[in-house]
């Protein structure tokens, strides 16, 4: 028997998949570090930012305040070193503070904490430059990334800072008439800004890997839509073969089983003895049985909705099932169990067509069993205002690959089998708006569930 391949044996939607998973995954992970990368550094730049405004306003009042925007223009106005420093001793009161420099419009450092650098310029000192033009631009440093001469004397134990060049503004706040270089090394901003760059990476991370999942679900959920449907496109034109098939069946046998109903009725109408009247009415029976299975086979591989007239009794139909199997269960040494069956419930399909579904489950039945068994039969009235009949045998069961080929048409483990019965069951159960399952017993055997629209 052909093994029907699932949607994970499949090589091509396992091609696909893996083609997805992979582009999916770099697009989502070059996607996460661009954005985390971006959302620290703008979270990092807008806090460093916020500090170096709140130092500059400070530092800007202490100018103000202080008188000592004459400091800043030429030598011969500026006071003796001693004084110069009493004048900034409060620079050195900014928190954290590891040193600071003011320079004048020219460059030159007109007072430091560090004294060894007052009178001194520094060439190529862009942030300098930027300050003296009105700018504020606050950046970490490090003594092993970058060195800079005015870097020197600094503690050993400062490994990282914040440098912050702050353009001084005159009273008026016209004109920039000098900047003053702080150096601050902030632990517990540093140590803040160290939290927000791990956790916007952890959060682009999560949220990456949240949307990669989500996005695997989909694909996943919608190739196994596909992988259904291209299965029930398959079927339906295998089905459209057994329509075609059928057409041609029907049209041979009616005839020759018309002519023998007819024999059998004139035979019937003879004087013989009466248990050779039974046998030959049985035949008409049988006839009449087979015509109403070629009128089911011919129904069942069309895709039209139910008759809105449609009943079947239910309890009826399947004793008539049992009846006409009675031979065949005898002579396997098959005992019929009833089991719950409340009330009469009338299903919305058609008679006819049900006894065909509930024959060909029999007849399975039957086949499974026999070296004899038991054949348990239970129907009633499900949720959802249906009926539900359920069908379980005492016989092997099946393995994974019957079961996974069950309804598919012309494929059989069947010697003399054609592979259509069940598919045509469960055609004629959805076409009323029903269902066939099947599944293995908990022990053993096969419990079959057939439900149909209960009528109203």
């Amino acid at each position: 028997m052909q093994k029907h391949h699932s949607l994970h044996e499949s090589p091509q939607y396992v091609r696909v998949l893996s083609i997805f998973i992979l582009a999916s995954f770099a697009a989502i992970f070059a996607t996460t570090i661009v954005l985390s990368t971006y959302m620290a550094s703008y979270m990092k730049r807008q806090m460093m930012q916020r500090d170096a405004v709140v130092s500059m306003e400070f530092l800007n009042s202490i100018v103000h305040v202080e008188g000592a925007e004459r400091f800043f223009f030429e030598r011969e106005l500026r006071p003796a070193a001693g004084e110069m420093g009493e004048v900034f001793e409060h620079i050195l009161q900014l928190p954290e503070m590891a040193r600071a420099n003011i320079y004048s419009l020219s460059g030159e450092v007109i007072w430091s904490s560090d004294p060894a650098l007052i009178g001194r310029t520094f060439d190529d000192n862009e942030e300098l430059s930027g300050a003296l033009r009105g700018e504020l631009h606050p950046a970490i440093a490090s003594l092993d990334f970058e060195h800079k001469i005015e870097h020197a004397g600094l503690p050993d134990d400062v490994e990282e800072f914040v440098e912050i060049y702050v353009p001084i503004w005159s009273s008026d706040g016209n004109a920039v008439i000098g900047a003053i270089e702080v150096y601050k090394t902030p632990t517990t901003l540093l140590a803040v800004l160290q939290d927000i760059v791990r956790l916007a990476q952890v959060g682009a991370l999560l949220a990456g890997a949240v949307l990669f999942a989500a996005l695997i679900s989909v694909v996943i959920y919608t190739m196994r839509i596909l992988h259904w449907q291209e299965k029930r496109l398959v079927e339906a034109e295998r089905l459209a073969v057994i329509g075609e098939m059928a057409s041609a069946v029907a049209h041979g046998l009616r005839n020759p089983l018309a002519a023998i109903r007819s024999c059998a009725e004139l035979v019937a109408e003879e004087k013989i003895e009466e248990s050779t009247r039974q046998t030959v009415l049985d035949i008409v029976d049988q006839v009449d049985r087979l015509e109403v299975w070629i009128r089911s086979f011919l129904n069942g591989t069309r895709a039209e909705p139910q008759d809105a007239a449609d009943t079947a009794h239910v309890d009826v139909i399947i004793k008539r099932c049992i009846e006409s199997f009675r031979p065949q269960l005898q002579r396997h040494n098959i005992e019929v169990v009833l089991g719950r069956c409340d009330g009469h419930p009338i299903a919305a399909a058609g008679s006819g067509e049900m006894e065909q579904v509930v024959n060909t489950i029999l007849a399975n039945a039957i086949e499974a069993m026999k070296n004899g068994g038991r054949l348990h039969i239970n129907w009633s009235n499900a949720p959802g205002r249906r009926v539900a009949i359920e069908i379980s045998d005492t016989g092997p069961g099946l393995d994974e690959d019957q079961l996974q080929s069950l309804f598919v048409p012309f494929k059989t483990s069947k010697p003399s089998g054609l592979g259509v019965g069940l598919a045509l069951g469960r055609r004629i159960a959805e076409r009323f708006g029903g269902t066939l399952d099947l599944r293995n017993g908990i022990q053993k055997g096969v419990v079959v569930t057939l439900t149909f629209p209960a009528r109203a």
